[in-house]
């Protein structure tokens, strides 16, 4: 038993280069909201949400240096359906995002791309497998549905470490 209380992670906040940039990237292209913005004490700020229960899950704040190397490793947003998760692919491609990767993680399907200033974003669906990660393939989202997860599905089974993901949440530590 863990005396950690129960955290969620909350937000992100990202120091950037160019804010407006920045702004209409996450706004256009990812659907965020504006729900605040001014002067901090050391930076320009953009508070933004895609949720009404979330005053802001990125915040944008000048002050990273030019051509600075992003230390950000990703940051990932869970959607609900197959059909979402193509959508956003669509919408990247539509966007003329670079570097758009399709990739199954057997207990996820991701598509991972960059934003204007390098940070890597990653946009995934949980699938309800569980395969020992790092496990990554190319991920077709060409297939139909069922095409897409009787493939999946099967890839997922043929690796030593499956077992459907129920079983491996039972065996989380509480």
């Amino acid at each position: 038993m863990s005396d950690v209380p129960d955290m969620q992670i909350g937000h992100v906040g990202l120091y950037v280069c160019d804010l407006q940039k920045m702004r209409d990237f996450y706004g256009r292209v990812m659907g965020f909201r504006v729900t605040d913005a001014g002067e901090g004490r050391n930076a320009e700020m953009v508070f933004m949400s895609r949720s009404p229960e979330e005053h802001h899950q990125v915040v944008l704040a000048t002050g990273r240096p030019p051509n600075t190397f992003s230390v950000v490793n990703q940051i990932s947003f869970r959607v609900k359906t197959l059909g979402e998760l193509r959508a956003m692919h669509e919408r990247l491609v539509a966007a003329g995002v670079e570097q758009i990767r399709p990739i199954d993680h057997g207990n996820s399907w991701s598509v991972y791309f960059l934003d204007p200033e390098g940070n890597r974003l990653e946009v995934y669906l949980a699938t309800p497998w569980y395969v020992n990660q790092p496990y990554a393939v190319p991920l077709d989202l060409d297939k139909p549905d069922d095409d897409l997860f009787a493939y999946c599905e099967a890839k997922a089974k043929a690796d030593p470490g499956y077992m459907p993901v129920e079983e491996w949440r039972a065996g989380f530590p509480a």
